[in-house]
């Protein structure tokens, strides 16, 4: 008998459950009011089991039609071409950088430089240069007179300090005396101090007295084309302003001699 009556309010509590078109619509209470045959609701709470949102059936059906409304738009073109941007077809300049001089060549002077490659024997080399010459720089030259000497070859210079003092430097190491000639612009007493320190062991060391006279800018030049008349071969470490050896190195092409400049700036 209490199986009975409890399968009826079972029956009972599952008729009088309300349910609504967004889901399973459990309520905290419900009771009939007066008059009215619809239970009222007094809290109303969407169980998480059986509704994933809050949203009512009106909001759904007006969001469907604002869809089936609505087309994407396309931009024009004019706000498209105005907004293009342009891929630039030249590389922005980063400056100006150093002008390479202009070099002619000939067929003459390249068979003179030939000739020069594949000549056997020795030769007689002059290595003028800056006097503003860095550490590393004079070692370079150093080492490059010290083979020039050990070769065989015969180095020409000048007393001035810098480069000049470093092809000195190098070619005693190679305890070879009679391979270096030094021609000084002045007598001996008008170089500095430091340098003739160095000249002082220097065998074949040619003076000038008589341009003692004469501005060291004077000088030397008469030295350079002293030294170029003896040798065959210049080599050159010099600035892009060092006037004096460019000045050398330019009467040494028209002595028809093997040339070669290496700047450091």
């Amino acid at each position: 008998m209490m199986m009975i009556i409890v399968l009826q309010l079972i029956v009972l509590f599952l008729i009088w459950l309300p349910q609504s078109g967004e889901g399973f619509v459990p309520a905290a209470f419900h009771m009939r009011n007066r008059g009215h045959s619809k239970p009222v609701y007094f809290a109303k709470q969407y169980h998480p089991l059986y509704c994933d949102s809050s949203r009512s059936t009106d909001d759904d059906n007006k969001l469907a039609a604002t869809e089936d409304n609505t087309s994407l738009s396309t931009p024009s073109s004019s706000s498209s071409s105005s907004s293009s941007t342009t891929i630039p077809t030249k590389a922005p300049s980063v400056g100006d950088p150093q002008k390479r001089e202009k070099v002619e060549y000939s067929i003459d002077s390249i068979m003179k430089e030939l000739k020069a490659i594949n000549q056997e024997g020795t030769r007689k080399y002059c290595i003028l240069g800056t006097r503003h010459c860095s550490y590393l720089h004079q070692q370079i030259i150093e080492l490059l007179s010290y083979a020039l000497i050990l070769s065989g070859n015969h180095v020409f210079t000048s007393g001035a300090g810098g480069t000049n003092a470093a092809a000195i430097r190098g070619a005693l190491r190679a305890d070879e005396s009679t391979l270096l000639t030094v021609v000084l612009p002045q007598s001996l007493k008008r170089q500095p101090k430091e340098s003739q320190v160095l000249l002082e062991q220097v065998t074949n060391l040619i003076q000038n007295p008589k341009n003692d006279d004469l501005s060291l800018d004077a000088a030397s030049r008469l030295c350079n084309s002293e030294l170029l008349s003896q040798t065959d071969q210049l080599i050159c470490f010099a600035f892009h302003d060092s006037n004096t050896v460019i000045e050398a190195s330019r009467e040494a092409k028209v002595l028809d001699k093997v040339v070669t400049v290496l700047y450091l700036d």
